[in-house]
């Protein structure tokens, strides 16, 4: 189920956390409360995700990865962690014993790398042949790989965050 939702929708795979650090949480920290059922074959997941970052989506799922969360989820309370059973170190484990240097993290990587490949060479949503790219302005070229971007950026749950030091 972890591989499937790193995988499937680029969470990140989640550490564990000191009691000093942010509550945030990954695939293999999510717990009960953070996933709902609001339909047949559809989850929706909030938390905090890196950064304290909110991750909110709803998405669909294959009638057997809804009905196994909802096996994982049975007789938990809230706070308990849906994969109690798995670590990031289990996960990567298990990953690297299948190919050397495999891990979670590379689950995600390949994930942005495929979706900033599908913008840039498939006629996409923005309507601009990628042939045509190279005969574009400067300013214009920039706007296209912009909105390539801000695609792996949606993927990746990355946000715009408030500068370190606005306060100053």
């Amino acid at each position: 189920m972890c591989t499937f939702l790193i995988d499937n929708l680029a969470l990140r795979v989640g550490n564990e956390k000191g009691e000093d650090e942010a509550d945030t949480v990954g695939c293999c920290s999510l717990k009960i409360k953070n996933v709902e059922y609001p339909q047949a074959n559809f989850i929706k997941l909030d938390f905090l995700g890196k950064d304290s970052i909110r991750y909110e989506n709803t998405v669909p799922v294959p009638p057997n990865v809804y009905q196994n969360l909802l096996k994982f989820a049975q007789g938990k309370a809230p706070e308990d962690l849906l994969f109690d059973r798995i670590n990031t170190g289990k996960l990567n484990d298990y990953l690297k014993s299948m190919m050397d240097e495999l891990s979670a993290k590379v689950f995600r990587t390949y994930n942005a790398s495929v979706t900033l490949q599908d913008q840039l060479y498939v006629k996409n949503e923005h309507g601009i042949d990628p042939e045509s790219v190279v005969n574009m302005t400067v300013e214009k070229r920039m706007q296209f790989y912009t909105k390539c971007n801000r695609e792996v950026a949606r993927l990746c749950n990355h946000q715009k965050a408030v500068a370190k030091n606005f306060d100053e």
